[in-house]
């Protein structure tokens, strides 16, 4: 449990997480919101023990974490010295990143996600094995199982490992895998684009089947059409749970540049 913290401190107070994450968290929004500039010092570990109204070796473990990040780095002699945040690309960096940039990154996020549609229908649809039609065939069957909302996000996240494995890109792997590891923290934001249940399972459907007829053509509509649906979902998830949440949020930007559009495909 964290204690009593500072009141002029610059750090804002942390969530329920485990302490060191709470730690890190928090000072990684700091670093973020200007408070440490790149080539800054941290204060020291003790002053910041104090600050946080934590013991030395929670905070440590939490420096540690931000080490791993890339945020900061030890320097013999000067402390922990905060390094440019802007080319990093830990998947943590870009969660506090979506933390602090807000709606309009994660809309950025979003469209970075759908760009990768095609391409993973199309790989997926040329080069997925048998091996990979009955896993398909399998995370499909989970997406139609899950009887809740969160559980049928966690299903579609377990689709599309399954779909991204069939491709054997690697770097695409990675790429999707980067974007999607940037919504941690933020997913019961979004929760709400998967409880229409006939829906996700209709459009995850559309695309087993394309990918399972190695039809590279409509694989890669289909699952340009999801993702790019998806996304409107999320975002309107987003603006109906953060104010609900008593979270302060500014609108997002248009989607796509055309909040209301949608992609048509054939449902025959």
């Amino acid at each position: 449990m964290v204690g009593p913290m500072n009141q002029s401190s610059p750090f804002r107070p942390p969530d329920r997480q485990r302490l060191d994450e709470q730690i890190a968290a928090a000072i990684a929004d700091a670093i973020l919101d200007g408070a440490f500039p790149p080539g800054s010092t941290l204060p020291p570990e003790r002053e910041l023990a104090e600050q946080f109204g934590v013991n030395r070796t929670s905070l440590r473990q939490g420096l540690a974490r931000l080490q791993h990040m890339g945020l900061i780095e030890a320097r013999q002699g000067s402390g922990n010295v905060v390094r440019d945040p802007g080319g990093l690309t830990h998947p943590a960096v870009v969660e506090a990143l979506v933390r602090k940039l807000g709606p309009d990154f994660l809309v950025e996020l979003l469209e970075l996600r759908a760009a990768f549609g095609a391409f993973i229908g199309r790989l997926a649809a040329e080069r997925g094995t048998p091996d990979d039609a009955r896993a398909l065939r399998a995370a499909l069957a989970a997406v139609g199982a899950a009887e809740t909302s969160e559980a049928r996000q966690e299903a579609d996240l377990a689709f599309f490992s399954v779909l991204i494995h069939a491709t054997r890109n690697r770097a695409l792997g990675l790429l999707y895998r980067w974007v999607e590891q940037a919504f941690g923290g933020r997913e019961h934001e979004l929760t709400a684009a998967y409880d229409d249940a006939d829906t996700v399972v209709t459009e995850l459907r559309a695309i087993a089947d394309a990918v399972l007829a190695h039809d590279a053509s409509t694989a890669a509509a289909t699952v340009e059409s999801y993702l790019r649906a998806s996304a409107l979902r999320m975002v309107a998830s987003y603006k109906e749970t953060v104010p609900r949440l008593g979270t302060q949020s500014r609108r997002p930007k248009q989607l796509f540049g055309e909040p209301s559009r949608r992609v048509d495909r054939d449902e025959s």
